[in-house]
């Protein structure tokens, strides 16, 4: 069977920041809702992080369960990863509940496909750098190791070598870009034999790179405006895991991408 997952990421609930129109997240995000139950139907929703703009507890709070609400209302089930502004006043214990995680990485069989739920706030450093923690790296190398089937990794940070110097904030904050220990993980995901395409925000672009056979997809924010002359991007992403190992993604909204690989 094809297992149709519909992507979101760096949806920046909130009041507006810099590029992060976060004043806009509640309408592009009822879009995405109706994009989904009206055209896309997928299996599940994946968030790859970055709910909100932080402000403070309470607020951070309300916004995440207001997120967490709409998306649960397109009815099908909702798998949710941390990025670095979600727990900056929220701690990983109390999303957890709020979420209805099972644990900070995690993963989950849909369709006859493993999902992996990678954290790389494992910790976040300078409230924006992420890392893989040697826990984490030790968990995920068991956790390739305990199947045969056909993989798939989430994770808020990307984890290939993509340049960020034509990025407006990366250009001058290169270690806040990528994942810390990404080496580590690649080096697993290869040996396992079995990662069909590893997926991931922060960035607020898309960029696609092949690493011995896998490909990385960052794919764009919904909310950025940097890249969309001042408006907001409202981009989602539409992914298909065909029988064969097929994988064709459509990045929809105001920085359209059409990947398929092999």
């Amino acid at each position: 069977m094809t297992l149709r997952i519909g992507l979101v990421t760096d949806i920046h609930c909130g009041p507006d920041m810099d590029t992060r129109l976060g004043s806009r997240a509640m309408p592009l995000l009822e879009r995405f809702g109706q994009e989904m139950v009206d055209r896309f139907r997928p299996d599940l929703i994946v968030d790859l992080g970055d709910r909100i703009n932080d402000v403070d507890p309470q607020g951070d709070r309300g916004r995440i369960r207001q997120v967490k609400k709409r998306l649960e209302g397109i009815g099908v089930p909702v798998l949710y990863l941390y990025g670095n502004h979600d727990l900056i006043n929220v701690p990983a214990a109390e999303q957890r509940d709020l979420l209805g995680k099972q644990g900070d990485y995690e993963s989950v069989d849909v369709g006859g496909v493993h999902l992996i739920l990678l954290n790389s706030q494992d910790p976040t450093f300078e409230g924006v750098g992420g890392t893989l923690s040697a826990t984490q790296l030790q968990w995920l190398e068991a956790d390739l190791a305990a199947g045969t089937g056909p993989v798939v990794v989430f994770c808020h940070h990307s984890l290939d070598e993509q340049d960020g110097s034509a990025h407006w904030y990366f250009k001058t904050h290169p270690l806040h870009a990528l994942a810390v220990n990404r080496e580590r993980a690649r080096a697993l995901f290869a040996r396992s034999g079995r990662v069909r395409a590893v997926f991931s925000g922060h960035m607020h672009w898309n960029h696609m790179e092949v690493i011995e056979g896998i490909p990385y997809l960052t794919v764009a924010s919904l909310v950025d405006c940097s890249f969309t002359e001042g408006q907001p991007a409202g981009a989602f992403s539409e992914v298909l895991l065909a029988e064969g190992g097929r994988v064709e993604v459509t990045v929809r909204g105001g920085l359209p991408m059409s990947f398929t690989y092999p």
